[in-house]
């Protein structure tokens, strides 16, 4: 097992005959296909497809390509930064700087939204944007509001974690 147990939703087509709803028996290994979701702290996933492993092999190699993202990201972060590219000039400027009412949504983003989306979007690393990057750069906001921001455009479909949890990139990026 490569994360904790969480729930996994499959909606199922009860006229399909094809056999792609084939029920798998509990404690069998599968690879499954879906959308991860979280709501009020709790992850769950909309599965699309759900495939018995045939080869134990696949495990293997999911488990080293963990542990390959695991020791790449442990080594940038324990790196001195002079290699990356900077995320601190977004073109954001601070919290008070937009003139106006700052709460009025822009493009159906609130302000605090769209400061979290444009730091995310600048982050040229392949892995994305650490959260504790972005309460960094945020240093005007609460963690709440980060986080809920982070959730609201997670779920929109405007960004997507990578590599773990903590890490964001955006659907836009090239």
């Amino acid at each position: 097992m490569t994360a904790a147990p969480m729930d996994v939703r499959q909606w199922v087509d009860t006229d399909d005959t094809s056999g792609e709803n084939t029920v798998v028996p509990p404690e069998t290994y599968v690879k499954v296909a879906g959308h991860l979701r979280s709501f009020q702290n709790k992850k769950s996933l909309v599965a699309f497809k759900i495939m018995p492993l045939d080869d134990m092999n696949e495990f293997t190699a999911h488990i080293l390509e963990v542990v390959n993202a695991h020791m790449t990201l442990s080594k940038a972060n324990s790196q001195p930064s002079r290699g990356r590219a900077s995320i601190s000039n977004t073109g954001m400027g601070e919290a008070g700087n937009f003139g106006g009412n700052s709460f009025m949504p822009v493009n159906g983003l609130t302000v605090a939204q769209n400061q979290v989306l444009n730091l995310i979007k600048a982050c040229p690393r392949p892995e994305g944007l650490n959260f504790h990057e972005l309460k960094n750069q945020l240093q005007h906001m609460t963690v709440v509001s980060i986080k809920q921001a982070v959730d609201f455009l997670s779920n929109e479909g405007h960004i997507y974690s990578t590599v773990d949890d903590d890490h964001f990139k955006s659907t836009d990026a090239e």
